[in-house]
C-alpha cells in the first residue's frame, strides 16, 4: 500500500477534525509499516483496534459538529459513517479469525480509499457550514 501523506488540500477547515483525520492517516500508515515489516498479529491487531476506536470517536465528534452547524446532509453522512463502522468491525473480526496478510490487505485498501475519498469528497461538503463561509454556504433565510 502506498502511504498517505496529509496535505493542506485535505483540510476541512476545522482544526479538531483535521487533527482527527491526520491521526487516522498516521494509524493507517503505521499499520502499513507493521505489515511491511513482517510484524506479528498482536502488534497489527493493536493498530486495527486503535483504528476502529479512533474512527468511532472521530465519527461521534464529526456528527455532533455537523448537527451544531446545521449541515443539511447530516443524516446521509451519518448513514455513510454507519456503513464504514460496520465494514471496519467486519474486517477486524476477519483478522481476528485468521490473522494473515490475506485478511489485512482488504482492510488496508478499504481504509486508504475511505480516508482519501471520504475526506476529499463527503467531508468537504460540510466545510462551508462548519467554517461559516458565507460565500459558499446557503443561508437559512426563506
Amino acid at each position: 500500500m502506498v502511504q498517505i501523506e496529509w496535505t493542506d488540500g485535505m483540510s476541512v477547515g476545522v482544526e479538531m477534525l483535521d487533527q482527527d483525520h491526520q491521526r487516522l492517516i498516521a494509524l493507517l500508515n503505521q499499520l502499513d509499516d507493521l505489515a511491511q515489516g513482517g510484524e506479528g498479529a498482536p502488534s497489527i491487531l493493536t493498530i486495527i483496534r486503535d483504528l476502529v476506536r479512533y474512527t468511532e470517536y472521530h465519527f461521534e465528534s464529526e456528527e455532533r459538529l455537523m448537527r451544531l452547524s446545521r449541515y443539511p446532509d447530516t443524516d446521509a453522512h451519518v448513514r455513510i459513517h454507519r456503513d464504514i463502522r460496520r465494514r471496519m468491525v467486519s474486517f477486524e473480526q476477519k483478522f481476528l479469525e485468521d490473522p494473515t496478510q490475506s485478511n489485512l490487505a482488504p482492510l488496508q485498501a478499504f481504509l486508504s480509499n475511505w480516508l482519501t475519498t471520504h475526506i476529499l469528497g463527503e467531508d468537504m461538503k460540510y466545510r462551508p457550514y462548519m467554517t461559516r463561509d458565507a460565500t459558499q454556504a446557503p443561508t437559512d433565510a426563506a
